[in-house]
């Protein structure tokens, strides 16, 4: 591959900023990487002169840099905001899991008590059967909020979370995350 085409590539450079570092047009350097032209002999001894120091520099270090270093103290906090909010919202989760299953709960003590009423229907004292019907359908409604599809939901969100929360900790800790 061309030089000034790896280099390019490299450091993934548009034509015209490549152009700008070989003092040379974009159409000049549009032409050469077609195949269409050479460059000028100053533009390749340039192109050959920087892919040396690139190939023999040693890899650089964000810190070694004072402009980076503001983005670095940014990264850090985006990724401790991002595990706090990790905690928020397993917090948020648990707290509502807890009364999900108590509501729950109440909710299977009702269809209990429906039955039971059922069964006393032919006493004289017994439970109107539309206020039986009405007990039983707001104990259907409340099973859409509050059953076991609603809890292994929440349970589900509870769980991304955590390994999101053990996700984040891994990667700061191994430096892992990269710009």
């Amino acid at each position: 591959m061309r030089e000034s085409t790896y280099l390019r590539n490299e450091l993934k450079l548009t034509q015209y900023e490549m152009a700008e570092l070989l003092n040379i047009t974009r159409s000049q350097l549009s032409l050469f990487e077609l195949g269409l032209r050479e460059l000028p002999t100053t533009a390749l001894i340039k192109a050959s002169k920087m892919v040396n120091f690139i190939a023999t520099a040693k890899a650089p270090d964000a810190k070694d840099y004072p402009q980076i270093a503001d983005w670095e103290e940014e990264k850090e906090k985006f990724l401790a905001k991002a595990i706090d909010d990790c905690k928020h919202y397993q917090s948020a989760i648990i707290r509502k899991l807890t009364k999900i299953e108590e509501a729950y709960q109440a909710t299977l003590k009702i269809f209990q008590l429906i039955d039971y009423l059922k069964e006393q229907a032919h006493e004289k004292d017994a439970l109107h059967p539309g206020a039986l019907l009405t007990l039983e359908d707001n104990a259907r409604k409340s099973l859409k909020k509050c059953g076991p599809k609603e809890l292994v939901k929440q349970q589900y969100q509870l769980l991304l979370l955590q390994k999101q929360e053990e996700w984040l900790n891994e990667l700061i800790a191994n430096g892992r995350i990269e710009e």
